[in-house]
Parts: C-alpha cells; sequence; structure tokens
C-alpha cells in the first residue's frame, strides 16, 4: 500500500484508516466477524437513550472489586479528555473508599519519559493511570502509550495482589 503524498492522495483522517482496516478479509476473519459485516465509524440508525449517560457505575464497580471475583481492573484516563474529564474519573473512584497503597501519582513511564501517573489501591486489584496529553480514545492520541499499558495490564503490573 503507499500513499502518494505529493499529488495530494494523502488523507489523513484516522477514521478512514480504522475502518478500511477494519473492513479487509483478512481483519475480518482474525477477529471472528462476518464477511458480509461493513464497518462504519457513525450510525444514524442507532438511537441512544440520552439518559443512561447520568447513571453511576460506581455500584457495578463495587460490585466487582468486592465480588472476590480476582479481577484485576484498570481506570485509565487522557488528562486532556474534554469527555470524561480526569478530575471527575479521581473523584468517583476515590469516592468509593477503598485505600491506596500509600503511594499515589506514580510517574508511568514509557519510552523514558513521564507518558502519565498511577494510583493503586490495597487489598484489592484496582489501579487509577492518567495518560498525560491524551484525550477521550486514549490509543487515537498516544498509540505508543496505549499499547504499553495494555502490555503491563495483561501482565499484571497495576495490581497489588
Amino acid at each position: 500500500w503507499s500513499v502518494d503524498v505529493h499529488q495530494n492522495q494523502f488523507q489523513p483522517c484516522a477514521d478512514d484508516y480504522l475502518t478500511s482496516y477494519l473492513n479487509r478479509a483478512d481483519v475480518k476473519a482474525a477477529i471472528h466477524v462476518k464477511g458480509d459485516i461493513e464497518w462504519s465509524d457513525c450510525t444514524y440508525h442507532i438511537k441512544y437513550d440520552q439518559k443512561d449517560g447520568s447513571n453511576s457505575m460506581v455500584p457495578i464497580y463495587k460490585y466487582l472489586i468486592d465480588g472476590n471475583y480476582g479481577l484485576n481492573i484498570l481506570v485509565y484516563s487522557g488528562d486532556d479528555d474534554s469527555v470524561c474529564s480526569t478530575i471527575g474519573t479521581q473523584s468517583w473512584i476515590w469516592d468509593m473508599g477503598y485505600k491506596t497503597t500509600g503511594r499515589t501519582w506514580v510517574p508511568y513511564e514509557v519510552s523514558q519519559q513521564t507518558a502519565g501517573y498511577l494510583t493503586k489501591w490495597t487489598d484489592n486489584k484496582l489501579a487509577f493511570l492518567t495518560v498525560h496529553g491524551a484525550g477521550h480514545e486514549v490509543p487515537t492520541y498516544k498509540p505508543e502509550v496505549a499499547l504499553h499499558l495494555w502490555n503491563d495490564y495483561i501482565d499484571g503490573k497495576f495490581t497489588t495482589k
């Protein structure tokens, strides 16, 4: 696949690349999606009930944390997120009443640069990570950091139990 930047054929729209990628036959096969499914970024056919947006997820988190399911829970937030602000996320996490490990806002580094700040809680597997310079969709804004945090999550590096 080649792109000729000099003849204005290059269109730097991430949504177009994502749609093209997800509609490839090999990608559909790899993620077990029927071949006749066509991905699109947006739809105007589905109507969402906007009142659900004000429902608190805190009871769900408490259920998952207190239910002894052994789940590793990482909540991460881009510090430039205008949809779900980091300060709002911090508020509900701290308001749940769990005790931190005593070390809050530990720098999280990727490629020898501070990429955000990490806080862990004791007696559960809850962690909160900010991602510096990221908006609502962290992987879109900071793909390298998103990959690192995903790998660290899978490797259990955010848990205290």
